[in-house]
């Protein structure tokens, strides 16, 4: 078997090789030493493998061009790297207080006058002086305060002024707070199918009533960008009533407060 395969080799080799070396070029070390290896036989043979090297790389770079040049057809008919374009809805925690400012005075407004203190100064009032009477003559009736009683009547007024009575429009928009509400799970809005299709983007902020329990009572619109776009309003005040809160906290007591939440629309 191995006689077979080295006359088949050297078959191979005399009408293949020999016949594309230089033989003119080069001392002709089979026929005179029958060596078939060495510098020589490489040397005769190294256009060859230049060929060969040649060849493969330009066959290389006409597949990387036709791919990168065709990249686009290529990943349209398999759908392997298609861009993802489903719309993107982020949502932010924020709580806003928003401060009106007075406008500011006119350029022309008359300077003020300037008040000259009097030279008189008023007498002091008579407060009379400090009488020691004696413990009969103490009245019965507590007319001070302990400081137990003092700190659960701040207490009372506290939670009082955050929680309000009747429907909850009575509850100002900002309630100083120890602790501020939060998002236990918050439900994202869905993108209404009629702005996706026009392509319509903007931003909502909304402020939600959240009760002592962390259940939200009530949602109003208090700003939209831009301002004339009410498409995004009832998607986020659904999603935001459906949402699961924290209360907010003050002296240790949950309150009922405001909660402002913007809400971003944009898409890919």
């Amino acid at each position: 078997m191995s006689s077979k395969l080295k006359k088949v080799h050297q078959e191979t080799y005399q009408r293949k090789a020999l016949t594309w070396s230089f033989g003119d070029e080069f001392l002709d070390t089979e026929t005179l030493r029958k060596l078939h290896y060495g510098n020589l036989v490489l040397r005769r043979q190294a256009h060859l493998f230049l060929s060969h090297g040649v060849i493969t790389a330009v066959v290389l770079l006409s597949l990387f061009w036709l791919v990168t040049a065709n990249w686009k057809l290529i990943s349209s008919l398999t759908g392997l790297f298609a861009d993802d374009k489903a719309p993107m809805v982020e949502c932010y925690e924020v709580v806003t207080s928003v401060t009106q400012l007075p406008p500011p005075p006119p350029l022309n407004a008359p300077e003020p006058v300037p008040v000259t203190p009097s030279a008189a100064v008023p007498a002091p009032p008579n407060v009379g002086k400090i009488k020691q009477v004696s413990q009969a003559e103490v009245p019965l009736q507590q007319t001070v305060a302990t400081q137990k009683e003092l700190k659960q009547a701040i207490q009372t007024t506290g939670a009082g002024s955050g929680s309000g009575t009747g429907s909850g429009d009575e509850v100002p928009m900002y309630v100083p707070c120890e602790k501020l509400p939060g998002f236990l799970d918050q439900k994202k809005p869905l993108y209404p199918e009629m702005a996706k299709i026009a392509g319509i983007t903007g931003k909502v902020f909304v402020s939600v009533l959240i009760g002592e329990d962390g259940r939200p009572i009530k949602a109003k619109v208090m700003k939209r960008i831009p301002a004339d776009c009410t498409v995004f309003d009832a998607v986020t005040i659904k999603s935001l009533m459906e949402s699961k809160y924290y209360p907010a906290m003050q002296n240790g007591s949950p309150i009922k407060v405001w909660f402002t939440v913007p809400v971003k629309f944009q898409l890919d």
